[in-house]
């Protein structure tokens, strides 16, 4: 057995202790540009420093793909990264390990990003707004609010909107009028639920969905469609690589929550999984990631790690406009619904 320990921010820490040499740990990510932003941030780093090589997966945030594997005993991965709806779901059905993850950081240091939960960790906050081409509309007259996104006959063209329940059904109450702090609060109220769906249904024949964080881009970047719903990191990463102008509207209202890292139930390598969260959780490694993909990093402690430039590109001064992905009411509700919920919107976008 290796035992390596490794320098963290000046302090000599056990982070890969108990880590078996040449292993290979398999982790579940979003694939794309965050796929891209964990490997060169966490994944290569932990494996120079560990011994341990970090195999990928793409993960569009299915738990059937995790209950299988439990149920089957066929564990394809050691690590995943999860919504936070999907992570309260898979702890609660036992698909991922309980762990404390205040035995290694202090909690306060997570509370903007959700906090612990009984199972994992947030890994960076990830906000969903509107997207527009400032090379296609000019500033003078951008959308400035979700009733603008739905507004076809002012801004002609097909819209992007994410093909899942969660998120879209937010975004769609934001567009009816609904404050974004006020949404889980009318979205799980009597009759929230249909209001959502027919605010939809407004826009339903302009709408073309997507299903991964890239083809939200490409879509845009093609002109496929005018505007879409897609995440702040690929915005700015889109516009660093391909010298483009998208403009995410934080101010019309958006949709944030964390991405968690949870432990697959059962892997018989929990302790070198355990390892590359906790290395990936570290200031330093969460600074990184933020540097790559423009995610605002869970470990508040990074943040005096990244220069203004980076930390502009953040929803940090837009907070009061977000509709979070967390607390008892979300999550209870989604708990609750989800299953029912996706599969109504599964019918409603086929039809």
């Amino acid at each position: 057995m290796c035992i390596k320990s490794i320098i963290l921010s000046g302090m000599l820490s056990a982070i890969a202790t108990s880590v078996c040499c040449a292993d290979t740990l398999t982790v579940a990510n979003n694939g794309g540009t965050v796929g891209t932003a964990q490997r060169e941030a966490f994944f290569k780093p932990f494996a120079q420093v560990s011994t341990n090589t970090v195999v990928e997966d793409t993960f569009n945030q299915e738990l059937a793909k995790l209950r299988s594997q439990i149920e089957t005993g066929n564990l394809l991965w050691d690590v995943v990264s999860l919504t936070a709806i999907n992570e309260a779901t898979a702890c609660e059905e036992g698909l991922i390990e309980k762990i404390d993850w205040s035995a290694y950081f202090a909690p306060k240091d997570f509370e903007g990003a959700g906090g612990f939960s009984e199972c994992s960790i947030p890994n960076n906050l990830v906000s969903g707004g509107l997207v527009y081409d400032a090379a296609a509309i000019p500033a003078s007259s951008a959308p400035r609010t979700w009733a603008d996104f739905w507004n076809v006959q002012k801004w002609p063209g097909k819209r992007g909107m994410l093909y899942r329940a969660e998120q879209t059904l937010e975004v769609a109450l934001m567009a009816d009028g609904v404050a974004p702090a006020d949404v889980t609060r009318i979205l799980s109220s009597e009759g929230g639920v249909e209001r959502a769906f027919r605010k939809l249904q407004e826009l339903k024949p302009y709408i073309k969905w997507w299903k991964s964080g890239d083809e939200s881009i490409r879509d845009i970047l093609s002109g496929e469609v005018a505007m879409t719903f897609a995440w702040n990191g690929r915005v700015a990463t889109a516009n660093r690589s391909n010298n483009r102008k998208l403009q995410i509207v934080f101010e019309a209202g958006h949709v944030s929550g964390a991405q968690y890292f949870s432990v697959m139930k059962g892997t018989p390598k929990r302790p070198a999984a355990t390892d590359l969260i906790k290395y990936s959780s570290s200031p330093t490694a969460q600074a990184d990631y933020s540097r790559r993909i423009d995610y605002a990093p869970a470990n508040a402690k990074a943040f005096a790690l990244l220069g203004p430039e980076t930390v502009a590109t953040l929803p940090k001064d837009h907070l009061d406009k977000a509709s979070f992905q967390s607390g008892k009411l979300y999550t209870e509700f989604w708990m609750n619904n989800g299953d029912a919920l996706l599969q109504r919107f599964l019918t409603f976008a086929a039809q």
